[in-house]
Formats: structure tokens, C-alpha cells, sequence
């Protein structure tokens, strides 16, 4: 799903610059012509309880926000410091603080302080109230509502901060529209209780439950009506869930958030839930990505009830055994988050005001989680201070995946290009379901060559799935280093040689391509995907199998005229019932593709070597290796979607880019061509590579190099949609492999002609 722009630079080769690599699409940063590998999933309807107005605003805000950094650890944590009476410190540097996972020394990625004063956090952290009337005696809910009203009266109602309200009630999860810093309208819709949109209703929400998109856990509320009650569904309280809500919401900003809970949170008990280790798992992970630290206070505690000892729960779990209820405490959650338990003597509103006089003063740090292949496993986090008296608060524990990092095929067999020759004889002889079997265990650690595998494809005659699990197979390996065998053992030509190759095929594409007469083709694509996940499959961890099998086919008809190339699909044909349509196509390799990488591997920033000789049909290929810098302006990568619930976000980034040019050293006939961007580890798409195969057609007598067979890989992270807590969210999954095999056939010459028509008579003129 990688995409490439390509600015073609005007001049050496006096080339059109509205050629085209694959098909075009808008661009921020111009009209530069386009190279697309996109893959667009279907689009999903934002749950009819947000407000459609105010996410389309925010979508546009928060596409630059949320594009990922390379430079930034995995994982992000807020980090306070505060001395003995409180008090948040600012000015500490990165080496005061030493981060310990499960008790082991772990790097910090990247390191920001924020003081208040001449650095402060952008966009600005947010203030959340949430009046939770559940679980909570009607006699003290007026005192509730009246302290959260006394807070954001406070200075007249100027708030310091951006703040919006939450109300949880047996109705279900209300919020303001946007956060606002008019104290006086948020206290209006707290006696009003109006102005709030609708987050869920308590029947809604069962619905939501009902859904179960995730295909894991399910979540059931512990709301009035017995009527939503469900055998064997374990019964989480209403609070409880509606925190999981609220973070989810919450995640789809990027700014730090101080959450303040007016309420008693929900009952503790030590009954066994179902579920329940999910539940704290998916919570804590929630709370932390939406960067939420959570206050909670005592102050409405039944007088008759004892103090829960919350402080025996913050150390986490480790596993289902060892879970009970106390982990889901809201005392224990709100000092994994980094908040904490308000505790001194004052009024509430005062006590809240504190903390956020000083939600300004922090550190952000980023991380990166240690590799695992065990799903929810559990590390405990702790940031310590190298300075005495100095306290850190931040997320204590995190449970690591195995979808933080891209993980390699296991089940499959390296093979030569040789060895997979010595097999076709069995293959031929095996059926075809065997056949496709065999292929699909093995993964070739040289290129099979085009001619190799037209041999081999014809050999498996009356074999589908063969051929298929064979051409994806050759397609996997076009940007792997020939077979040793197809070496050519002659020296290096000499500098001034190597001058004049490039110089012939600087000509053959300025000149040679220019006079391309004008020509159709037919072109046929198969897209190639992993199998789908499994029912039940949890997101978290690689399916398993990551072979490619093909899902569709599309014909299309390729015309070129002046050099200009017009596409009309034809047909198109999904061989997979499941299959959501993308595209991953590439257009311009009647020449502009040529001319847009020759150009930019000539210029200074850029570096042009001698790689190898290569076996060819008439003698001995000449390779070069070509490195574009991150700063040549010629290609920018990117896919679509970001695993961001505003809509369809396209990544982008800058990337230096590589590959090969082979080439005929006699006539400078570009015979094949890759193109490869070098991108870094921690980014959403980890390959976007086009590989172009040319060769000799024979057009009206006259024998032309026209595209003949190209490969489109890309290798990106999935995207799928969770239910959990009342909401529907995207997540990044597994890192997948899209694969475009394009082969042009069925050559012709178009061209006007006119003939003398039988039996025409001249009318006569008249007057």
C-alpha cells in the first residue's frame, strides 16, 4: 500500500512532467505526479452517537498530529515529578530519570519536558470532570454537582485550561460537545443536564455488546433493566465500563488529559469475573494510549464503609489466577495512570484546582516495548529519579503484544532457485492441491527469472492453484540478487565505459522512448493477499499463515498515445467472497518511470554505482545501484488508512529511495527496473517496492522494448475495528503483505486510416 509522488525535473530528458507512475491522487504538497500503491479499505459509519460536525473539524486538525515519527519509541508515557509536599518539578533532564521494565533497565526513545513557562505542551492538556451519579446516594449528588460547579466557577469562570463533562448515569454515558474554557456554560449543563451529546444509552449499549466486533471478549453492563441481562455474559458495572468508554473516546486525541472523578466509582468485591483479566488488560491500555490521568477522591464514601486498601492492588497482575476485582479498583487504576487518590484538607474543588495549576509540568517519554510472542503479557514499569525526595507518577504497568513489531514467517523453507528446479518434477506429478501445498511451504532466497518461471508456470498445465502459489512465490523473490548461475564472470568495466552506458541510456530514454508509436495492451492484474484471520483470531499476534493467495483479478485497456497512457478497466472478477476491492496498480512504464528515476539518480545528492554483469538473452546485462536521499524531491511514500477513527488518514512520509536499473550496455535499453524506499523500522509500512520488467515487441514489422511483466509489493500494518466497552475504534493489527502481479499482453498499433468508400456518387451542388 506504499505510494510514490514523482516530480519529473524538466531538462535532461525533456520529458512531459504530467507523466504518471501508477494512478494519481491529490497531493498537499502540489500537483506532482503521482506514484499510488493504495490499499482503501471500506469505508465504516462513525457510530451515531458522536458528533458528525465536530469530528470532521477535528479530523482535519489531527491528520498532522497523528502521522508517526520514526524518531519516537512505540509507546508514550507522561511522567510527573513531584517533590515531598506535592508539587510538580520541572527542570530535570533526561539522565535523572532511569526507566525499569520488570526490573531492567530500558532505553528512552525520545525525552520532552514541559515547564509551564517557557515550554508548554501543544495542544494543551485537557481537564475532564466526570459526575458519576451511579452507585451514589441521591442525597449526596447535590453535593457532587456543587463541587464540580464550584471548580469551574472558580476565577469567574475563566477555566486555565481546555475541560468538557462527563455524566455517567442509569441512562447511560453523556459528554459536552467540545472541550471549551467558558466555566459558566459547563456549570449551565450540569444543572441543566442539557447540552450533552450522547456517548450510549444503556439500551444502545447492550446492542454495542451484542455486535461483538471484535471477536474476543465481551463486556456486558450491569445496568436497571433485567430485560439486557444475557446468560453467561459476565456483569461489569456500569462506572466501570463507562471508564473504558471514556478512554476510548479520549484516545482519539493526542493531548495529555487530567480525568477527575466525582463519585463513588463502582462497589468492590472479591467475587471471580469473567473476563476480567481482559477487561484490566484492554482498560489499562485504553487509559494509556489516551494519555489520561486519572484523580479520584474519598470525599463521597459512605460513612459506614471502611477504606478499601487499594494500595495492595497497584503492582498489577500477571496473571488470570491471581485476579480478583480489587485490580479493577478505581483507586488502583488512577495511580497505574499516573494520577492518584486526592487526599489533605480543603474542599474538593480546591484540591482539584492544585493539580491543575501544575497539569502543565511533566515529561513525555517514549519507549519501546521489549519483542514477545505472548499475548497480554504483563511488565511492570517504573521511572525512577535519581534525585532524594523526588517522586515519579506515571503508568506502572503495560501489557506488551506481539503486534508491536512485525513479525517474520516461521513455517517456510528457504530454497534456492536451483532446488526449487530439481522439485518441479514431483510437483508436476503431485495434484494440484499438493502441489499449491508444497509451493506455499517454501520462500526462495534468489529471484526466479521471468523465463524460468513462464517454463515453469506451462509445466504445471491444468494446475490453478499451483501456478497461482508459483507465480506469488517468483513475485516474493523479483527484488532478491540473481542465482549465483546467472553471474557473468567478467570484470567491471572501466569508469569512462560505464559513462557511456549511462549516456546511451540517458539517450534511449530521451529519444528512443520519445518516438514509442502510438499502442494498446491489455493488462492483467492479480492481487495477491494473506489468507483472512481466523474466526475467533485475536488481532494481537500474526495469523500464522502469511502466504499470499490471489483474491481478484482486472483486466484493463492501456493505450499510449504521445506519450500520454489512458487505463479503462475492462473487467474485474474477486475470487474471494470476503475480499474488500483495493488498488495497488502501476502506471507510467511507458517512460515517464524511467526518465523520473534516471534523472533523480543523476542528481549530486544522489549516488549511482556499477553493481554487476547479469545473464540476458543476447549477452551479458549491465546492473547499476542507484540511492535517492530523503532530501531529492522525486518520491514521497505514504498508505491509506492510519488506524485513526476521524475517518480515511493517509500516512505520508519523506524516504530515501533505491533500487537497480539493468540495462543493455550496447543499445542502453532499460530492461528492468526496481524501485525500493528505505523506510525506518517503526512506521506503519515497512516495504513499497515496484519492480518493471521490459522486453522486445514486435509491432508492425518493427520490433519495440515495451513493458512486459511488473511486481507491486507492499508491506504495512492492517487495520481492524474493536468493540470494546460501548465503543467501536480502530487498532493497528499485524503488519500484511499486498502483492500486485501485472502482465501486459496482446500488443497492437492504433492508428487513423481512410479508404475509398464503392459505389459513391456526387450529388450535385446546390444553389
Amino acid at each position: 500500500m506504499g505510494r510514490y509522488t514523482a516530480a519529473l525535473v524538466i531538462g535532461l530528458l525533456c520529458l512531459s512532467s504530467s507523466a504518471q507512475i501508477n494512478s494519481p491522487i491529490p497531493s498537499r504538497l502540489g500537483t506532482w505526479p503521482t506514484v499510488r500503491q493504495s490499499s482503501s479499505p471500506a469505508h465504516k459509519k462513525t457510530p451515531a452517537t458522536q458528533d458528525a460536525a465536530a469530528l470532521d473539524s477535528l479530523g482535519t486538525i489531527l491528520e498532522s498530529q497523528f502521522q508517526p515519527d520514526p524518531d519516537s519509541g512505540l509507546m508514550k508515557l507522561d511522567v510527573v515529578v513531584t517533590d515531598q509536599q506535592g508539587r510538580s518539578i520541572a527542570g530535570l533532564g533526561e539522565k535523572d530519570l532511569t526507566l525499569l521494565d520488570n526490573g531492567q533497565p530500558r532505553n528512552i526513545v525520545t525525552f520532552q519536558t514541559f515547564d509551564n513557562a517557557s515550554s508548554k505542551p501543544d495542544p494543551p492538556v485537557k481537564i475532564i470532570l466526570v459526575i458519576d451519579e451511579v452507585d451514589l446516594p441521591a442525597v449526596l449528588l447535590g453535593s457532587v454537582e456543587q463541587a464540580a460547579q464550584k471548580f469551574l466557577l472558580q476565577n469567574g469562570g475563566h477555566l486555565a485550561q481546555p475541560t468538557m463533562v462527563y455524566r455517567i448515569s442509569d441512562d447511560g454515558l453523556f459528554a459536552s460537545t467540545v472541550p471549551t474554557m467558558d466555566g459558566k456554560a459547563l456549570a449551565m449543563e450540569i444543572t441543566e443536564k442539557k447540552g450533552l451529546r450522547t456517548i450510549w444509552t444503556s439500551p444502545e449499549l447492550h446492542s454495542l455488546f451484542e455486535m461483538d466486533l471484535s471477536g474476543g471478549t465481551r463486556f456486558s453492563p450491569r445496568v436497571s433493566s433485567a430485560s439486557l441481562f444475557q446468560a453467561g455474559w459476565s456483569q461489569l458495572p456500569h462506572s466501570l465500563i463507562a471508564l473504558g468508554s471514556i478512554a476510548i473516546e479520549e484516545r482519539r486525541t493526542p493531548e495529555r488529559k487530567l480525568l477527575f472523578w466525582f463519585g463513588n466509582g463502582w462497589p468492590i468485591g472479591q467475587s471471580r469475573w469473567k473476563h476480567l483479566f481482559d477487561t484490566v488488560t484492554e482498560l489499562s491500555t485504553r487509559l494509556r494510549e489516551a494519555r489520561i490521568g486519572l484523580w479520584v477522591n474519598d470525599f463521597w464514601r459512605k460513612p459506614d464503609e471502611d477504606a478499601f486498601p487499594y494500595q495492595n492492588f497497584v503492582a498489577g497482575v500477571t496473571s488470570e489466577k491471581s485476579l480478583t476485582f480489587g485490580n479493577v479498583a478505581l483507586q488502583v487504576l488512577a495511580v497505574q495512570s499516573g494520577g492518584g487518590v486526592l487526599r489533605g484538607e480543603g474542599d474538593p474543588a480546591d484540591l482539584i484546582s492544585r493539580q491543575v495549576a501544575q497539569a502543565n509540568t511533566f515529561y513525555t517519554i517514549t519507549i519501546d516495548p521489549p519483542r514477545t510472542d505472548v499475548v497480554d503479557e504483563y511488565h511492570n514499569l517504573n521511572v525512577d529519579v535519581g534525585r532524594p525526595g523526588l517522586t515519579t507518577h506515571t503508568r506502572t504497568g503495560y501489557y506488551d503484544e506481539p503486534v508491536y513489531y512485525d513479525q517474520a514467517r516461521t513455517d517456510a523453507a528457504d530454497v534456492t532457485v536451483a532446488q526449487l528446479r530439481n522439485s518441479m518434477a514431483e510437483l508436476q506429478c503431485a495434484s494440484d492441491s499438493e502441489a499449491e501445498r508444497r509451493l506455499k511451504s517454501m520462500e526462495l532466497t534468489e529471484r526466479l527469472s521471468s523465463a524460468d518461471l513462464a517454463k515453469w508456470i506451462a509445466a504445471l498445465k491444468g494446475k490453478k492453484k499451483a501456478r497461482q502459489a508459483l507465480t506469488a512465490l517468483a513475485d516474493q523473490s523479483a527484488f532478491l540478487p540473481p542465482p549465483i548461475e546467472d553471474a557473468v564472470n567478467e570484470a567491471p568495466p572501466s569508469i569512462a565505459d560505464q559513462q557511456q552506458i549511462i549516456q546511451r541510456t540517458v539517450g534511449y530514454v530521451s529519444k528512443t522512448i520519445a518516438i514509442l508509436p502510438n499502442l494498446s495492451t491489455e493488462r492483467t492484474t492479480t492481487l495477491y493477499l494473506e489468507p483472512p484471520r481466523a474466526s475467533g483470531q485475536t488481532w494481537k499476534t500474526a495469523a500464522g499463515d502469511d502466504f499470499l493467495e490471489p483474491v481478484s483479478i482486472a483486466k484493463a485497456a492501456v493505450s499510449v498515445s504521445k506519450g500520454r497512457e489512458i487505463t479503462q478497466e475492462v473487467s474485474f472478477s474477486a475470487l474471494r467472497q470476503t475480499y474488500q476491492r483495493r488498488s495497488l496498480q502501476t502506471e507510467g512504464a511507458f517512460g515517464p518511470i524511467l526518465a523520473s528515476v534516471l534523472v533523480a539518480a543523476a542528481k549530486p545528492q544522489s549516488r549511482l554505482l556499477w553493481a554487476r554483469w547479469e545473464k540476458g538473452d543476447g549477452g551479458p546485462l549491465a546492473v547499476f545501484r542507484y540511492t535517492l536521499s530523503k532530501d531529492t524531491p522525486i518520491f514521497r511514500v505514504g498508505f491509506c488508512c492510519m488506524a485513526v477513527d476521524f475517518g480515511q488518514i493517509t500516512f505520508e512520509t519523506d524516504a530515501p529511495t533505491y533500487g537497480e536499473i539493468t540495462v543493455g550496455p550496447a543499445t542502453g535499453a532499460i530492461l528492468r527496473l526496481t524501485i525500493r524506499a528505505d523506510l525506518a523500522w517503526r512506521l506503519p509500512l515497512q516495504h513499497s517496492d515496484i519492480m518493471i520488467e521490459y522486453g522486445p515487441v514486435n509491432l508492425g514489422g518493427t520490433s519495440y522494448i515495451c513493458p512486459i511483466r511488473s511486481v507491486s509489493i507492499s508491506r504495512q500494518r492492517s487495520v481492524v475495528q474493536v468493540s470494546e466497552f460501548g465503543e467501536i475504534f480502530k487498532v493497528y493489527a499485524p503488519f500484511e503483505t499486498i502483492l500486485n502481479d501485472v502482465r501486459y499482453e496482446d500488443y497492437h498499433l492504433f492508428r487513423s486510416s481512410s479508404r475509398m468508400l464503392p459505389g459513391f456518387s456526387e450529388l450535385p451542388e446546390v444553389k
